[in-house]
C-alpha cells in the first residue's frame, strides 16, 4: 500500500496527488457514462487541468480529497471527497466518484463512504455528514440509506440531465445516528 490514510477491508484510500493524473483518470473524467451523475463531465477534461488540480489539494483544510485504491492490486480506482468542511457548524458534504467501471455494483463505493464517514465523526469530530444525489440514480440512493443517510429535502428540477430537468435528493447523517457495521446492534 503506497501511503495508505484510511484502510478497509477491500480498499484503501490516500491522498490524491499529482502523480494520479494518469491517463486512466482522465479517462474517467471524460466519459459520459462515468459521469452520468456527476457535475464533472459537462466539459472536456485537459492533462494540464487535472495535474493543477491533483498538485492544488495538497495541504487544504476545507477539503479532504482521497483516492480509492483497491489493495489487491493497488490500483487507483476512484475518489472520494468529504469538502467543502464548515469547521464551525461541525459539518461536510461528501462526494464520490467510482471511475474503473469493472468496480461497480461490487462495493468499493460503499466501503469508501463508509471509511470517510467514519473518519468525519471520529477523528474530525464532524456532527453531520450530507451530499447531493440525483433523485433518480437509485443504486446510489440505496448505499446511502444502508450507511445510515436519510433523505432531508428534495430540489424540484434542480439538475438538467439527459435533456431533462430533475430532481436532486439532499441527504444527510448525524453522527449521533451513525451506526458502525461492527457494533452490537
Amino acid at each position: 500500500m503506497r501511503t495508505p490514510f484510511l484502510v478497509g477491508r477491500r480498499i484503501y484510500l490516500r491522498p490524491l496527488d499529482p502523480a494520479d493524473a494518469t491517463e486512466a483518470y482522465l479517462g474517467w473524467l471524460n466519459d459520459p457514462e462515468v459521469t452520468r451523475y456527476l457535475e464533472t463531465g459537462a466539459f472536456p477534461t485537459t492533462r494540464p487541468e487535472l495535474e493543477r488540480y491533483c498538485a492544488d489539494l495538497a495541504g487544504q483544510r476545507q477539503q479532504i480529497m482521497l483516492a480509492i485504491v483497491e489493495r489487491q492490486s493497488d490500483r487507483h480506482i476512484g475518489n472520494v471527497k468529504l469538502g467543502p468542511i464548515d469547521w464551525i457548524h461541525r459539518r461536510g458534504t461528501l462526494g464520490i466518484l467510482v471511475g474503473e467501471r469493472d468496480f461497480w455494483g461490487k462495493g468499493a463505493g460503499s466501503e469508501a463512504t463508509r471509511l470517510l464517514v467514519e473518519h468525519a465523526f471520529a477523528r474530525l469530530d464532524l456532527r453531520r455528514v450530507d451530499l447531493g444525489v440525483h433523485a433518480d440514480h437509485a443504486a446510489a440512493i440505496r448505499v446511502y440509506e444502508r450507511i445510515g443517510f436519510k433523505v432531508e429535502g428534495r430540489f424540484r428540477e434542480d439538475l438538467y440531465h439527459e435533456g431533462a430537468y430533475r430532481d436532486r435528493l439532499w441527504m444527510g447523517l448525524l453522527r449521533s445516528e451513525y451506526v458502525r457495521p461492527d457494533s452490537p446492534k
